[in-house]
């Protein structure tokens, strides 16, 4: 029952998503027929959430095992939720000092996030069995980076 909770939380983000990224598009339009994409681009996926789906299938979490999980994705979600809002906020203009003080505060705002999804990260870890360990090693660091490396200045290149 679980694993359906939380497969129906990802497809109802998914689609949520998808919705107002589709919606939002139709409503400033007006007249003329032309609202098919250009070049066939596909739909945009989050793929934080896509990646977190196939992680979760491929470890084969026990019933034991879920709680753990679902604490780490709720703070690794929350976080990449952040960093979304983040970015598409516009700042106010302000002066230097302000907004210096807003990056620090951003920063450790993010810093105390990461802190908790390390130890979300560590206690899911622990309670998985040796072969979901291994399975578990590179990606479990990997995506704890995700959510900051979508919005670092540095792929921004």
């Amino acid at each position: 029952m679980k694993k359906r909770a939380w497969l129906g939380f990802l497809l109802a983000g998914i689609t949520s998503a998808a919705l107002a990224q589709f919606g939002g598009a139709r409503r400033g339009r007006r007249g003329g027929g032309d609202d098919q994409k250009k070049g066939g681009e596909e739909p945009r996926v989050n793929q934080i959430e896509v990646t977190l789906h196939e992680f979760h299938e491929d470890l084969k979490l026990t019933d034991a095992q879920q709680p753990a999980w679902e604490s780490y994705v709720a703070k690794l979600t929350a976080l990449a939720s952040d960093v979304a809002r983040e970015s598409r906020s516009r700042a106010p203009q302000i002066g230097l000092e302000q907004r210096i003080d807003r990056i620090v505060d951003s920063a450790r705002n993010r810093l105390t996030a990461l802190e908790d999804i390390a130890q979300s990260a560590k206690a899911l870890f622990a309670g998985l069995t040796p072969e979901q360990q291994k399975m578990a090693d590179p990606r479990l660091a990997n995506l704890i980076a995700m959510p900051l490396a979508a919005r670092s200045p540095l792929s921004a290149n």
